[in-house]
């Protein structure tokens, strides 16, 4: 193969991200498959990104620093696709971080697979803004495990979860004209990516933790209105695109969209957005009123509102695995059970 085929763009956008973005980079910088540049496009930043990329070019000639002026998150990412050199193109949120060995795997499952697939993803275990994963109220979750053609998968639930999971080849970038900039909000615009991409090729995944997925107050997904407009904008998308998409899926969509929003609520504390968007769920699956997971949901809500609230994080803040030393301590994470 040659090395053009090789290479990997890792491709950052960031806007005012001087918290993270070192990090970022050298996870980034970090990996194990060395044939890798990292375009950084800066959209806007006010702060001291631009400095701190700059001076991680001059030690690195892998990165490149990109300027652009609030041009917004999907329109950088396909300004810095389109100055990318690679034929396989890795996204990566300016605040996220990689397993060393995430590329790595990745190229090798793409290597190895048939020309039809486009597109490798692995799992994602999110984290707090000090690297330390954020242990779940129960048991670890299970990870989605689809393969091969999934749109319909996909118009259930976004199961790559976050931008900075796939690994994609160009070539069905291009084909589907990238990332949507006029999606606005932008909060879903990677899962309509995922959505247009999933037409044109095949998934496969890598079944293994490999990306940290920070979770912070200022992130885009942790604004509820705006995700759950930019979410319906998404869904409206695939009712006019795909008219014949099984009823079925469509209220497993609408249900799983409720889901998500509710717990983003119940994570910041707002309860009665947290119970509404519980609600709206139920009302596009009833039968899930009697799972378990109503259960912890309500659980959870007592959790908040009494002092059983504090027993549970001083329980959740035992366990301190950081990123790093994920997936290897995960044996040790999964048998940690905070159900109260």
């Amino acid at each position: 193969m040659s090395s053009k085929r090789n290479l990997v763009s890792v491709v950052i956008p960031v806007r005012n991200g001087e918290r993270f973005i070192g990090k970022t980079l050298a996870s980034a910088l970090a990996q194990t498959h060395q044939d890798i540049e990292v375009l950084v496009v800066d959209d806007g930043s006010t702060d001291g990104t631009r400095n701190l990329v700059q001076t991680a070019a001059a030690r690195d000639k892998r990165v490149r620093l990109l300027k652009n002026d609030k041009i917004g998150v999907a329109t950088a990412r396909n300004y810095g696709i389109g100055k990318a050199q690679g034929e396989l193109i890795a996204p990566l949120d300016g605040d996220d971080l990689w397993h060393p060995r995430k590329i790595a795997r990745q190229v090798e499952v793409l290597t190895a697979a048939n020309a039809a697939v486009g597109l490798v993803y692995c799992w994602s275990i999110p984290i707090d803004e000090n690297d330390i994963v954020i242990p779940p109220l129960g048991k670890l979750e299970v990870q989605s495990n689809h393969e091969g053609r999934v749109t319909e998968e996909l118009a259930k639930i976004n199961f790559l979860s976050n931008a900075s999971t796939p690994l994609i080849k160009r070539s069905f970038i291009d084909a589907v004209g990238g990332y949507d900039a006029a999606l606005s909000p932008a909060g879903a615009a990677d899962w309509k990516f995922y959505l247009a991409i999933s037409e044109v090729c095949d998934f496969v995944l890598v079944p293994d933790y490999l990306v940290g997925y920070r979770q912070s107050r200022e992130s885009m997904s942790r604004n509820i209105a705006a995700m759950a407009q930019s979410m319906s904008f998404v869904n409206c998308w695939m009712t006019e695109r795909w008219p014949r998409l099984p009823n079925e899926v469509k209220r497993i969509s609408a249900y799983n969209a409720a889901i998500y929003l509710s717990r983003l609520a119940l994570e910041d504390d707002q309860i009665g957005q947290a119970v509404k968007y519980r609600l709206r769920a139920f009302k596009a699956r009833p039968s899930a009123m009697y799972e378990r997971s109503t259960v912890r949901f309500v659980v959870s809500v007592a959790a908040r509102l009494f002092v059983v609230r504090e027993i549970i994080m001083r329980r959740r803040r035992r366990v301190r695995i950081k990123f790093d030393e994920f997936p290897e301590a995960l044996k040790r994470f999964a048998q940690y059970d905070q159900t109260p």
